[in-house]
């Protein structure tokens, strides 16, 4: 009697362990880490960062066209200088190349907004660092605030 009260408990907790895993073709209601999920091409990520800063700024459509291809060359050498970091070269020469980029990109930002708006955006630049900032202290930012 023992032995099979042992084998119904074991066989019970084999069987629940097997029914919690989820299939692997559970579709649309299972959460892919955010690692598989398809990432926005840089064209993709270029207009969606223009569309928000149109809104954030209030850029006129003129302004919101300028600055679309800034924005999608700043991507796109962003994912350069991603993929080069794996490979040989020192971190401070990096460090040094993407400072350069990060202001020759602020420069031609700068020469589409008017002062006011470039303020704001070198305001929400700054807000953003912050963000990030805490978020690497073990603070929660942004997104855990809501």
């Amino acid at each position: 009697m023992k032995k099979t009260l042992v084998l119904l408990a074991a066989l019970a907790a084999n069987a629940t362990t097997a029914f919690a895993q989820a299939p692997a073709s559970a579709g649309p209601a299972s959460t892919a880490p955010a690692s598989t999920r398809p990432q926005p091409n840089p064209e993709q990520q270029a207009e969606r960062r223009a569309l928000y800063l149109a809104k954030e700024l209030g850029l006129s459509a003129d302004q919101q066209a300028k600055l679309q291809p800034i924005l999608l060359a700043q991507r796109q050498e962003m994912l350069t200088f991603r993929d080069k970091a794996g490979t040989a070269g020192s971190r401070q020469g990096m460090a040094q190349q993407l400072k350069a980029s990060q202001t020759k990109y602020e420069e031609q930002i700068r020469a589409v907004l008017t002062p006011e708006q470039f303020t704001k955006f070198d305001q929400m630049k700054d807000d953003r660092r912050e963000q990030m900032r805490e978020q690497r202290q073990g603070g929660r930012g942004r997104r855990g605030n809501q």
